[in-house]
């Protein structure tokens, strides 16, 4: 089952998911250090849609999000997007080149919401990382919770059946980027089209349209045109086919 709580753990994972914790409680944090790093740096803006980094091109900075949604996205040879990662406030991309492993972005990197990022040379943020063993801790914990999310991606995609993909794939949703409503309700806080999760699932817009109208006449969404997708949580979790897992009690 799919849970919310305010441990303390969850007060200091911030930004990752794509929405702010209240951490007013807390005077010193990795955080709060991060951010007193981040300060001496300028920010740039970029317009929803617009290209940060192309796939292949080397980074002249590293970039950690101040506000917005960044995704990240492969092409396929027949340029259909197949979406890799989503970044929210205070993550740092493009990882795998900050920390020296490949020598160019690997995916294309793309607003997904009108976004302002800081953006500063890599060897800076490296250095002071090394010298806070507590925001390298947070930083450890951040990159866990995004391995766990893509492993869910897989698990998802690995499904025959369209309908299982998209189950699987909404829970992965609610729980590395959902909001609690209420008991029993968590709202998805990218605002996604019916190409998004066809594009998410490989499946295509007809048939991502046609099991999400089922997913949604089921009870298990709401949505409508403008506004994000609701999941109700207990009737998700039955519709997984994995008991395991929908009793996992998991906030990423």
């Amino acid at each position: 089952m799919i849970t919310s709580n305010n441990t303390a753990t969850e007060l200091l994972n911030v930004g990752r998911n794509g929405y702010t914790k209240d951490t007013s409680m807390i005077t010193d944090t990795p955080q709060n250090r991060l951010e007193s790093f981040l300060k001496a740096y300028s920010t740039k803006s970029y317009r929803k849609g617009e290209i940060i980094l192309f796939q292949g091109e080397a980074p002249r900075s590293a970039y950690i999000i101040k506000k917005g949604l960044v995704k990240a996205y492969n092409l396929s040879t027949a340029g259909d997007e197949k979406p890799i990662a989503f970044y929210g406030e205070l993550s740092m991309f493009p990882g795998s080149w900050v920390f020296g492993r490949v020598p160019s972005a690997i995916y294309y990197y793309e607003a997904l919401t009108d976004v302002e990022l800081y953006f500063f040379p890599r060897e800076d943020y490296v250095q002071f990382i090394k010298g806070d063993s507590e925001l390298l801790y947070w930083e450890l914990e951040n990159y866990v919770a995004d391995d766990v999310g893509k492993t869910m991606r897989l698990n998802a995609l690995q499904h025959s059946r369209a309908s299982d993909k998209l189950i699987y794939t909404l829970h992965y949703l609610a729980i590395s980027h959902g909001r609690q409503l209420g008991p029993n309700v968590m709202e998805i806080t990218m605002n996604l089209t019916h190409q998004d999760f066809a594009n998410l699932t490989g499946l295509t817009r007809e048939t991502t349209a046609t099991e999400l109208n089922k997913l949604k006449g089921q009870g298990v969404i709401t949505y409508g045109k403008h506004s994000p997708y609701k999941v109700d949580i207990a009737k998700l979790n039955a519709a997984l086919n994995d008991q395991f897992i929908a009793d996992l009690e998991l906030t990423l």
